[in-house]
């Protein structure tokens, strides 16, 4: 008798929570979406989509198994609570390893707390095949850099003279966030000469050389083994990173008589995903900085994946090279 009385509560609770947001559940004020920034102002729209729009067209057992497949769960309140979420509410969003957890307060005590995982997919509330197909879009879109250049902290001494900015890697130390620098007088300076071309080649992905321009040719893969093919250019796809706060992390695979060949993965913590770049830097990058960079995209790839992939993209090159 008390679990069919736990369910037929339940199932009133639902009803309340689809009856109210068939009204439209908005969580958060203009201005709270005005003073959030990113990746906040995603997890707000997520949020007010996933409960507003997409359980409220579910039944209650399809929302059910649709919560528990999208590993989204309430650790405190549950759905009829949002409804009484008002936008004066203090609200919280902390990103740990892998998931975010959200939670409001009510007269100064935990009122609702949701965790979900920091999943591109999910967060967007696109198809993984929609995703990468308006990838281009998206780099397209993305605005102008604002954020300044700062010289490093805790720079090291190499043994040929260049500074090295304190590095994390991923997953394999050669694959790293490194700046190169020379010293002149008092100053840092990004390394940018044909006699370091390897740490020219890291400081342009890094964004340090702001008047090269490169065009960037791409072959990007897409779902079903296929391939779409454009052009952009470096600054664009810097734009992009910038915005989407993407770790940019390079490695050189092989200083050939042609250029470079290299690998750039741009990490989304924020998003969960991973883009794999193997990219050929001409020769003449230094000299001509609006020569042709060619790129293989992989993108939205997940982190556990990325270590196998990169050493698989690392065998084929030693055999076979860009024409």
């Amino acid at each position: 008798m008390k679990m069919v009385k736990r369910s037929m509560l339940a199932l009133l609770m639902m009803i309340s929570f689809v009856s109210a947001s068939a009204q439209e559940l908005k969580l958060f004020s203009s201005e709270m979406r005005s003073a959030a920034d990113y990746p906040h102002q995603v997890v707000m729209d997520f949020l007010e989509r996933y409960f507003g729009k997409e359980l409220p067209a579910l039944r209650q057992t399809t929302l059910e198994h649709k919560m528990a497949d999208d590993k989204v769960y309430f650790r405190k309140g549950g759905l009829k609570d949002l409804t009484q979420v008002a936008d004066t509410m203090p609200f919280s969003v902390s990103l740990h390893d892998k998931y975010y957890e959200v939670s409001w307060e009510r007269g100064n005590t935990p009122f609702i707390t949701i965790v979900f995982p920091a999943q591109y997919d999910l967060l967007l509330g696109m198809q993984k095949d929609e995703v990468l197909s308006t990838l281009k879009q998206t780099i397209l879109a993305a605005p102008l850099r604002t954020d300044s250049v700062k010289t490093p902290m805790g720079m090291q001494l190499l043994d040929d003279g260049i500074w090295q900015s304190k590095a994390n890697y991923f997953e394999l130390e050669s694959l790293n966030d490194a700046q190169y620098y020379n010293k002149v007088h008092e100053d840092f300076l990004p390394v940018y000469g044909d006699s370091h071309l390897d740490y020219s080649a890291a400081n342009l992905f890094q964004g340090l050389i702001a008047d090269a321009d490169h065009r960037v040719y791409v072959e990007q893969s897409v779902y079903g083994m296929k391939t779409v093919n454009y052009t952009i250019t470096l600054q664009q796809w810097l734009n992009y990173c910038s915005q989407f706060k993407l770790k940019i992390y390079f490695a050189v695979e092989e200083q050939r008589e042609d250029g470079i060949l290299a690998m750039v993965i741009a990490q989304s913590r924020e998003l969960g995903f991973n883009h794999l770049l193997s990219v050929v830097i001409p020769d003449k990058f230094i000299s001509d900085r609006q020569s042709t960079l060619k790129v293989r995209l992989s993108p939205y790839i997940p982190t556990h994946n990325v270590k196998n992939l990169y050493q698989k993209e690392t065998q084929n090159h030693k055999r076979k090279k860009w024409q």
